[in-house]
């Protein structure tokens, strides 16, 4: 299939010399070998004839003969039944523009500037539905020639051919909503922060409507950051980059960890959430990655509020046949049937319409389940429509050997009222905004870089804690905290991260630093950080 997509005729007509040389030079990267290129629409046809093109790209706004008069005379060179895709690739962002093209009979339609990426996509798929197309002309061709002594086979061949051609389509419908997904789910909060940034800045406000402006920042911002995050994931998890970390991690100290994180939006929505655990639950330590065995978990606690108005959710773990079973069940909207087997899948949700009632990106369900398929564990659903859902992580119990040791981080108490803090942060926002939170309980010092970070801690022995960005010129965080911890190795030092899986933890520890916190950095994580290592 790889081979005959690449082997394509590929026409393309438009204009404009600059879009046809990046789309040339896109298709030679992409590995395509025959496409050909017009920029007088007037000569098409007679290339058409010439060429056989299996797609079209085409341009609407050209002079002497536009886009839509092309599609409407190639509608008499193309045989009857003959599936041709054209592509149409323009700058009117018009409805009325697509609809007209459509309706003509281009197959797809881009606004520029447009996504290569996506533009890559798209032609791949109508070049092997155009595939699909031909393959099952041919053995209806077959089927009429031979129908006598072999029409059980070429029914199963033709009904296998119109299944593929549907899940083409499929796929091409699903990427479409996925791309339109993206931007909803960027832009949306996007606009919220701009807007309400705006808005909190506005002389004589009420206190009561900045609080409310601020809320709604808040939300949005963490919408946001929600979003990329995800993406992030789902990238590792494809990519097979997540790295898994083993070590003790007490299951019931996890799920109460995220409990505790969804009381208060359970509590919003006025909805109970429940805790469900055996009477050792205690007891039960198993040797894995906490981490990102807890972002799956909270990825189906959130899932199961996000859908449910109504009742309740209930998250806990048994122990059966030397298997831990963490579930979450909950009395929502549920999941239908036809949904249910493909609701794992990447970049996809039961409804993926524009009138979803729900926000997100669709992943949820796909982390958990990467996740979980690393850690060497199972994950399945039951679901009624209207009744509720609920999902089942079923993972071996390959209980620790080693118990965990109970870690005491409080340091001596400082005598000094007001610490002196190293802030090492080469952003300047970032910079103001930890200075900002500090100042009032705390002095500060500046380091530019990772190489500033060491100087200053040889000048200034009186510093008491270090607040270290990762990445920066000249010399990186973890780097600068090597070498500091070589002089000072009783000083406490705070990674500051933009980014922290259970892979990034590890390489943060192991080069010295005692406490790490991820960016975007809250204040009362910030101050609980801060406070840990002085009463």
């Amino acid at each position: 299939m790889d081979s005959i997509i690449k082997n394509a005729n590929i026409l393309i007509v438009d204009d404009n010399q600059a879009n046809i040389d990046v789309l040339e030079s896109f298709l030679e990267i992409q590995g395509y070998t025959n496409f050909k290129s017009i920029t007088d629409s007037r000569l098409v046809f007679d290339l058409f004839e010439s060429f056989k093109p299996d797609l079209i790209l085409l341009d609407l706004m050209m002079p002497n003969l536009n886009g839509y008069e092309v599609i409407r005379q190639l509608k008499t060179l193309i045989p009857q039944n003959t599936y041709l895709p054209v592509l149409v690739l323009t700058a009117d962002i018009t409805t009325e523009a697509k609809q007209r093209a459509l309706a003509l009979g281009a197959k797809d339609f881009l606004s520029k500037p447009f996504d290569l990426t996506e533009v890559g996509l798209r032609i791949k798929n109508l070049i092997e539905t155009r595939f699909l197309h031909q393959q099952l002309n041919s053995q209806n061709q077959i089927l009429e020639e031979k129908v006598k002594d072999r029409t059980i086979e070429l029914e199963n061949t033709i009904i296998d051919l119109e299944m593929a051609k549907r899940k083409a389509e499929d796929s091409d419908r699903l990427k479409t909503a996925f791309m339109n997904n993206i931007s909803h789910e960027i832009r949306t909060p996007l606009n919220g922060i701009l807007g309400f940034g705006s808005l909190i800045v506005q002389p004589d406000l009420e206190a009561e409507e900045k609080e409310e402006y601020l809320e709604s920042l808040n939300i949005s911002s963490y919408r946001l950051m929600n979003t990329i995050t995800d993406y992030m994931d789902i990238s590792l998890i494809v990519t097979d980059n997540l790295e898994v970390n083993h070590k003790p991690v007490v299951i019931s100290a996890m799920m109460t960890k995220v409990f505790q994180y969804f009381q208060e939006s359970c509590v919003k929505k006025n909805i109970e959430l429940k805790m469900q655990l055996p009477a050792d639950a205690d007891n039960f330590i198993l040797n894995t990655d906490g981490i990102i065995l807890q972002k799956a978990i909270s990825k189906l606690v959130d899932n199961a509020v996000k859908f449910t108005s109504v009742g309740s959710v209930m998250l806990g773990f048994e122990f059966n046949n030397n298997e831990i079973e963490i579930f979450v069940k909950d009395t929502g909207k549920g999941i239908g049937r036809s949904a249910q087997e493909r609701i794992f899948e990447f970049f996809t949700q039961e409804d993926i319409s524009n009138t979803r009632g729900h926000e997100g990106s669709g992943l949820g369900l796909s982390i958990a389940k990467g996740i979980i398929q690393l850690l060497g564990g199972k994950i399945s659903l039951k679901s009624e429509k209207n009744i509720g859902t609920s999902v089942f992580i079923t993972l071996p119990y390959n209980k620790a050997t080693t118990s965990i040791k109970p870690t005491n981080s409080l340091k001596t108490p400082k005598e000094r009222k007001a610490p002196l803090i190293l802030i090492a942060e080469d952003d300047n926002y970032n910079y103001f905004f930890i200075e900002t939170l500090l100042k009032k309980e705390s002095k500060t010092l500046r380091a530019f870089n990772g190489q500033e970070a060491v100087d200053l801690c040889k000048m200034h022995p009186d510093i008491d804690l270090i607040l270290m960005d990762i990445r920066m010129p000249v010399m990186n965080g973890l780097e600068a905290t090597h070498i500091i911890k070589t002089f000072r190795h009783d000083l406490p030092i705070i990674a500051v991260t933009a980014y922290a899986q259970s892979n990034d933890e590890l390489k943060i520890r192991k080069a010295g630093c005692d406490d790490y916190i991820s960016k975007p950095i809250k204040k009362a994580e910030l101050l609980s950080l801060v406070q840990k290592h002085f009463n």
